[in-house]
């Protein structure tokens, strides 16, 4: 096969959240004719291990000096996501990775784009991460995270019109396909059941379903009212991946639903606390309850006898 049917199978199963196959493709693949494909194939492979959170493996591969900024600027990735873990200040990397941009033509790098403004997003800097994202078309990754923040700041219009323009140059590539899925589940209607189909035909390829998609089917599943059917997908994430933190909170939200005992939602909230204790979910439950109990504080009960 030449360099692009490789990176093609690769960039489809990293896109669908097969983490290990694309290590174990990349790892394995013959060298690459072209450097640009042998580049590209190593970000993959890096960015494979830093979403399965293996940060120091990333940090100690790849040279702080490298000539390759795309891998520079994932290695600035894994440094963040290391220090965020731990509960470390984050704000010198932030800015490292800023600067990153005003160095020859990273600011219109895709990697380095989509590394930036990611850091940016988990910074809770939306508008600046869009601002990094400011050239994207004939980028499925920059538009990709481009509709996920459009969501996260629940401008559903503007999310819509990035997949109805990508729709113009990419065709039917999968992970178009996944972004009118993630659309299509926060616009709601009959669109919760088209965000099914296509998270089934993605369950349906020649490999298992990645925790990835069963979280996809079982978060249509939720919102089409069908809480078995998600509980067993996200029972088969589990068994993926029992620390998985979207796994958790979607268990947590399907065992609400189905009025399971109290023990077992506090027990998968116990979980999620455990393994991502800054996670988002967690922080809004954390204030809601704060001020739940503000609010009861100013009442007593009154005994009616």
């Amino acid at each position: 096969m030449d360099d692009e049917s490789i990176l093609f199978g690769i960039r489809n199963a990293f896109a669908l959240g097969n983490y290990q196959i694309v290590i174990n493709q990349v790892s394995s693949a013959r060298a690459f004719q072209s450097a640009s494909a042998q580049l590209e194939s190593q970000c993959l492979l890096y960015r494979a291990y830093l979403a399965q959170a293996k940060y120091n493996l990333v940090i100690n591969d790849i040279d702080e000096n490298s000539l390759e900024a795309p891998l520079k600027a994932i290695r600035l990735a894994a440094v963040y996501f290391k220090a965020k873990q731990s509960g470390q200040p984050t704000d010198n990397v932030t800015q490292d990775a800023l600067a990153m941009l005003d160095e020859g033509a990273n600011r219109v790098e895709p990697t380095i784009q989509v590394m930036v403004a990611t850091i940016l997003v988990n910074d809770g800097k939306h508008e600046e991460a869009l601002k990094v994202l400011h050239s994207r078309t004939k980028k499925l990754e920059c538009t990709a995270l481009a509709v996920q923040i459009y969501l996260q700041m629940d401008r559903v219009d503007l999310a819509r019109k990035e997949v109805s323009h990508a729709k113009a140059w990419a065709e039917d590539a999968l992970l178009l396909q996944m972004m009118e899925a993630w659309v299509d589940l926060r616009v709601g209607g009959e669109k919760y059941q088209e965000a099914f189909y296509i998270y089934e035909e993605f369950g349906q390829s020649n490999t298992e379903p990645s925790i990835k998609v069963l979280n996809g089917q079982a978060a249509a599943n939720i919102a089409l009212g069908r809480y078995p059917e998600a509980e067993s997908a996200l029972l088969e994430a589990l068994n993926k991946n029992n620390d998985d933190a979207d796994t958790l909170v979607n268990m947590i939200v399907c065992a609400t639903l189905m009025s399971k005992p109290s023990e077992v939602v506090n027990r998968y909230i116990s979980q999620l606390r455990e393994v991502a204790p800054q996670h988002s979910y967690l922080q809004e439950l954390d204030l809601k309850s704060s001020l739940f109990d503000r609010a009861a504080s100013r009442f007593s009960l009154v005994d009616a006898s």
